[in-house]
């Protein structure tokens, strides 16, 4: 029989270090919260790093007005402050051309970046520990079991926030969830060996759009991304298909800068919550963490306000979702909900809800955000 040991206990603990989470924990902490965050992986970032999906996308509504402000601001100026951008000069970059208030960004210099970001906040990190379950009384989570190469841990905690992009912890505390469909991507960073402008140079290549024409056609085929098998063959899939593909140019000519060390689903799984986010254009939420607008072209001037409704469930006391996984149902809410802007505005509502709920001893269920300073 395994032994699992009982370790330290947090006011706040939140699984997944990606955007969403590294915005909750750092929010957390800096209310006054004890933080413990665990991360799967050895790097920060989630999909923005370790995904290699590098493009932090806009804060603005597409005609001028700046939509996010708080930790997705924050974010996107620690993505760019050690390395390159094409941010445009209008909203303080180095872009001469006009644009929305977005850039590109080095995945590898801002996951360590954050590293320091997580670090200088007071939050206790833990990288390369698997959070397998929650604990739960009833509809309560006493805390989350851990396997690293300590073994089997359990940590305390009096607010638990689901970060994992995958809604991982809330699918097995018995919240109700669903599964959302995804393209094939996988992406990786490319670059000419006699080029040294990495922005300009710097190359994505995305076999998904290759193998199945450019962007996403109807007939593309959909895949879900709910269990290690499924994951496993989707990575496998897309390193054979980039091998074949790099393997048709000339050697001497150029480098892989890095592959993906996750798989680049968007859409795993999302928790069904209080309230939906549906992205209606104007439509004002009673109880909103805060506004933002649509990254796709064919929507600027759209604005949307995020319900703090979509970040829980109205039967479980101490459990919060952020990120991705929040309760936007396929379509435009999901697709707006899993963007980095986003994901930090829900990260931040996250951290800040819980550092409450802990300092007021209420639950996350029974507060509405307008209560919170």
């Amino acid at each position: 029989m395994i032994q699992t040991v009982t370790r330290e206990s947090y006011d706040v603990i939140v699984v997944g270090g990606g955007i969403a989470g590294v915005s909750a924990a750092v929010t957390a902490a800096r209310q006054g919260a004890s933080v413990f965050l665990i991360e799967k992986s050895i790097n920060l970032g989630g999909l923005a790093t370790n995904g290699l999906i590098s493009w932090y996308e806009p804060l603005c509504d597409g005609l001028g007005k700046q939509m996010l402000y708080g930790m997705a601001e924050e974010l996107l100026q620690l993505a760019i402050r050690y390395s390159f951008d094409n941010l445009p000069e209008t909203w303080g970059g180095s872009n001469p051309m006009e644009g929305r208030y977005a850039t590109m960004f080095s995945p590898t210099v801002f996951s360590l970046a954050l590293d320091k970001l997580v670090v200088d906040s007071g939050v206790k990190l833990r990288l390369d520990t698997y959070a397998t379950y929650p604990v739960m009384e009833q509809n309560h989570c006493t805390g989350v079991i851990c396997e690293s190469i300590n073994g089997r841990e359990f940590f305390g905690a009096k607010v638990v926030i689901d970060a994992t992009g995958d809604a991982s912890i809330c699918h097995r505390a018995g919240i109700p969830t669903e599964l959302g469909e995804n393209y094939m991507t996988y992406i990786t960073h490319m670059t000419e060996l006699k080029q040294t402008d990495a922005c300009k140079n710097r190359q994505w290549l995305n076999v998904g759009s290759d193998m199945f024409g450019n962007g996403h056609p109807a007939d593309m085929p959909k895949l879900y991304g709910d269990s290690a098998d499924a994951q496993t063959e989707h990575l496998l899939y897309g390193k054979a298909a980039m091998l074949d593909r790099v393997s048709k140019k000339p050697r001497q000519n150029y480098d892989i800068m890095t592959l993906p060390f996750v798989a680049q689903y968007r859409t795993i799984r999302r928790i069904v919550g209080a309230e939906d986010f549906c992205a209606v254009d104007g439509e004002v939420c009673a109880d909103s963490i805060g506004a933002c607008g649509d990254f796709r072209p064919k929507h600027k001037g759209k604005h949307y306000t995020v319900p703090y409704g979509a970040l829980y469930h109205g039967d479980f006391d101490n459990i919060l979702a952020c990120g991705r996984i929040i309760s936007a149902p396929q379509g435009d809410g999901w697709e707006v909900a899993r963007v980095i802007p986003v994901c930090a505005l829900t990260g931040e509502a996250a951290g800040k809800a819980a550092a409450y709920c802990v300092k007021t001893n209420q639950t996350v269920n029974r507060i509405t955000y307008q209560q919170i300073p």
